[in-house]
């Protein structure tokens, strides 16, 4: 549990590849993380905004009025659940991103900061859209960790360590740890699942994180604006949730 002087952990959801399911997962990880008792943040930079269609009201101010320089970022928190905070994506981040290009450093390094100034949370996590932006730049640069989800399939391998690469490109000097490569959307039943499982663990080691079944219960709790926590706590989704959040609780230290 929480002790005083704690630093937040941020994490990035990222890989540059579409259709993995970083959205419900990183939504359903903010939720199970809350449920354990650790304060957390949630800034979804996907202009979809799937995961904070749990909202029962859409908030006054978006991460667009922050990135925009509108607003401060603490007046675009809103809560979501207990223990559980939510800064909205809007569909306007594209001017978000315009914005940040045209103001240059001073928009990278002042997002930064009003991000460090959030203390009173033990995990603040991010959420992006496969696309490179200004904005996911921005959120990157706020974050110290990188939480990849991947599917396993031929060359993902590949794919990932290629990734690592144009990030390492793109980002600079600054440097991103890797709290976890999370298989999503598995498979059992195919022959394959289980090898190519293990060619990641051969690669990555103990960064493998717990993986996460395919389950058709994510969608149906989407479909309920509910997390997977609120819409079946049994199913194999929640459990495997559930896992992964004790994985990156015990893979740091929240008090810094």
């Amino acid at each position: 549990m929480q002790q005083e002087a704690k630093k937040p952990r941020k994490i990035s959801t990222y890989n540059m590849k579409g259709g993995l399911g970083k959205s419900t997962l990183t939504g359903n990880l903010a939720h199970a993380l809350a449920l354990l008792g650790y304060k957390t943040l949630f800034i979804e930079c996907d202009m979809q905004r799937n995961a904070s269609s749990i909202l029962k009201e859409r908030p006054e101010h978006s991460l667009t009025d922050v990135l925009t320089e509108k607003v401060q970022l603490s007046k675009a928190i809103h809560e979501a659940r207990e223990n559980y905070f939510i800064v909205q994506a809007d569909r306007n981040l594209d001017e978000a991103a315009n914005y940040i290009v045209m103001k240059g450093w001073k928009a990278y390094t002042g997002f930064k900061r009003a991000v460090q100034e959030l203390t009173a949370y033990d995990f603040i996590l991010f959420d992006y859209s496969p696309s490179w932006s200004a904005v996911t730049e921005a959120a990157l640069l706020a974050s110290d960790e990188l939480l990849v989800p991947c599917e396993l399939e031929p060359y993902s391998i590949d794919g990932l360590i290629e990734m690592f690469h144009k990030l390492r490109e793109k980002l600079d000097e600054h440097k991103l740890e890797i709290a976890g490569i999370t298989p999503t959307k598995v498979d059992f039943s195919s022959t394959m699942t289980h090898q190519y499982l293990q060619q990641l663990k051969d690669t990555f080691k103990d960064k493998v994180t717990p993986i996460i079944r395919q389950d058709k219960q994510f969608p149906r709790s989407q479909a309920y604006r509910q997390t997977i926590f609120e819409f079946n706590v049994k199913s194999k989704a929640a459990q495997d949730i559930t896992e992964l959040a004790k994985f990156l609780i015990k893979g740091g230290d929240t008090n810094g």
